[in-house]
């Protein structure tokens, strides 16, 4: 892979300390002795959360592989789920958590063969799809919710009106691009002969492999309702993880409903690039939904806990780079020499 440029370190720097300074935040913000909580705190609900995490990761690379066969392009169990973990330590360097899919996008491109673009186009639908479940669970949420936040503060409300807005945005591009049929008034062959009048040939053939791939997912509907289906489940085991963590530290008072929504609005907050792994922004939007839930301060040492739990996994996923780089795994099997 390239080098980094001095303006790429400065920026992961810059927004680093940005993400130091909200956890650091968030967590002074708690009132909690850290010494003694760690003391206390239940070992046995971390490791429940642990297991949760993994049990995620590995759903997520099956849904990967799933969506990646259907281009054609197959790799085994063992690649994808090494490719997912690897990517979790590169989200640290991609702001919103997109740096481990430029990752398996360079890696896979070789494995690919000369359906290079189908095999990056599958990490963009795992990426979309991934959205959508999160965007299901969020708005499954809300009935649960809605007459709190009729009352609730104006910060939570933006926060929530912009899960909504988006979870429609996303969810009516996918809808129009499922029923391109409908809409187009032209045939997709005279839409390829018009535009190879006015663009270069080489970008119009680009044009027309990534229509048929797209046209693949189309043409199997079911098969991506399932990974939409896993998509949530993982969301909503995602949940269970932040549960679980609140439970170590022994906070109560906290109802299911208002887990579920801080977690699906951080989690879709936290995907915009502002922070490496949407560290930082993940744990702010957690503790001001916990404060709108009426839940105490010590609430906060929550997202805390899910930030160093996400960069444990993180470093997990390093161990596997660096194990793959040294046998050669990466470079053989997964992308050429990188």
């Amino acid at each position: 892979m390239k080098g980094l440029k001095l303006t790429d370190v400065l920026r992961l720097v810059f927004s680093l300390a940005v993400a130091a300074w909200a956890i650091n935040w968030v967590l002074a913000s708690a009132g909690a002795n850290l010494a003694h909580e760690f003391v206390n705190i239940d070992w046995s609900w971390i490791a429940a959360g642990l297991l949760l995490t993994a049990l995620g990761t590995v759903l997520a690379s099956y849904r990967w592989s799933t969506l990646l066969a259907l281009q054609q392009v197959k790799i085994s169990q063992w690649d994808a789920f090494r490719l997912t973990m690897i990517g979790i330590f590169f989200n640290l360097f991609g702001f919103g958590g997109v740096g481990g899919d430029v990752f398996k996008m360079y890696y896979v491109q070789a494995q690919a063969g000369n359906r290079r673009e189908e095999a990056i186009l599958s990490i963009l639908v795992d990426r979309i799809v991934g959205l959508l479940g999160l965007f299901v669970v969020a708005l499954l949420t809300l009935p649960f919710v809605w007459t709190e936040l009729l009352s609730a503060d104006p910060k939570v409300q933006s926060m929530v009106g912009f899960v909504v807005l988006i979870s429609v945005v996303g969810g009516g591009g996918v809808a129009l691009v499922l029923s391109r049929d409908y809409w187009l008034p032209e045939s997709l062959k005279d839409v390829i002969k018009n535009a190879g009048r006015k663009f270069p040939a080489k970008l119009v053939g680009l044009f027309v492999r990534l229509v048929r791939s797209v046209d693949l997912y189309r043409s199997h509907i079911p098969t991506v309702l399932r990974a939409l289906a896993l998509s949530a489940f993982m969301h909503s085991l995602a949940t269970l993880n932040v549960i679980c963590i609140g439970k170590s530290f022994h906070i109560e008072g906290i109802a299911t409903r208002h887990y579920f929504l801080a977690v699906q609005v951080a989690n879709t907050i936290s995907a915009v690039p502002i922070t490496p792994g949407g560290l930082g922004s993940r744990d702010l939007v957690i503790q001001q939904l916990f404060k709108f839930a009426g839940a105490d301060p010590r609430a906060n040492l929550i997202p805390f806990g899910l930030s160093m739990m996400l960069v444990f996994w993180s470093v997990i996923g390093g161990i596997f780079f660096i194990f793959a780089k040294r046998s050669g795994g990466v470079g053989t099997s997964l992308g050429g020499n990188p």
